[in-house]
């Protein structure tokens, strides 16, 4: 399912997306998904934004609040007039976290 907002001109930059994405959060760790390396896709056609997710587990119950925070936050980037999340069925693992998340994980002692 997409979210969608009201009519704009449609010119989406690329780096806007990505910085969005850079602010949204997981819920339970002190990482934001792109850190995490969540974000396995990402498609911008006009103003349409579809972005492929993994998670760090296809069983946690805050999977749909990061759909959601993902929608919120490319919904405001300027030109976005639609968002459309996909569940990507790759596996997880802290491979996947960036140097800059494990630093972060490492100054909260979780790793």
């Amino acid at each position: 399912m997409a979210a969608v907002r009201g009519a704009c001109d449609g010119s989406v930059q690329r780096s806007a997306v990505w910085a969005a994405l850079e602010h949204v959060e997981d819920p339970e760790l002190p990482l934001t998904i792109t850190d995490l390396g969540l974000v396995r896709r990402l498609e911008i056609a006009g103003g349409r934004v579809r972005v492929g997710l993994t998670y760090t587990s296809l069983a946690c119950p805050c999977n749909e609040m990061i759909r959601e925070d993902v929608e919120a936050a490319l919904l405001a980037v300027p030109g976005v007039m639609a968002v459309t999340v996909d569940e990507v069925l790759e596996p997880w693992s802290r491979e996947d976290v960036t140097p800059r998340g494990r630093e972060l994980l490492r100054a909260v002692a979780v790793v």
